[in-house]
């Protein structure tokens, strides 16, 4: 059983996107993940090789909204997750200012997009 990142950190998600994975024929993954993933995120109109990608690692909800507490079960295709920022204290000032709604980013496995994204609300960042 999956214990939400909010109840291990003892605050709120930073902010929350709505993603869909990309076909592995499309140069994304043979099967979506299960709960726990830990992927990098990677924000549109930034360059990699100067900017990097950053550890924002995705919590997958369910159609309910709450989050997907088996880890057995593979994720859906496309759906909302939360993301989590690492190093959030050093980090906070910087994604603030990125992580800004409507704004279009990826999951990242190395260089290789695996997942498009679209960030629908700041919640911790708001704050």
């Amino acid at each position: 059983m999956w214990t939400p990142y909010q109840q291990r950190n003892g605050r709120e998600p930073d902010f929350k996107v709505r993603y869909r994975f990309i076909p592995y024929a499309q140069g994304g993954r043979v099967q979506v993940p299960y709960q726990g993933y830990r992927s990098d995120l990677h924000y549109e109109g930034e360059d990699m090789e100067k900017d990097g990608i950053y550890m924002i690692w995705p919590e997958f909800l369910g159609s309910d909204g709450s989050v997907i507490l088996e880890e057995e079960t593979l994720v859906p295709q496309e759906g909302e997750a939360f993301m989590w920022i690492l190093l959030f204290e050093k980090m906070r000032d910087y994604h603030k200012a990125r992580a800004t709604v409507g704004r279009r980013c990826w999951f990242m496995e190395g260089s290789r997009k695996v997942a498009e994204a679209n960030i629908i609300e700041q919640i911790g960042l708001k704050k």
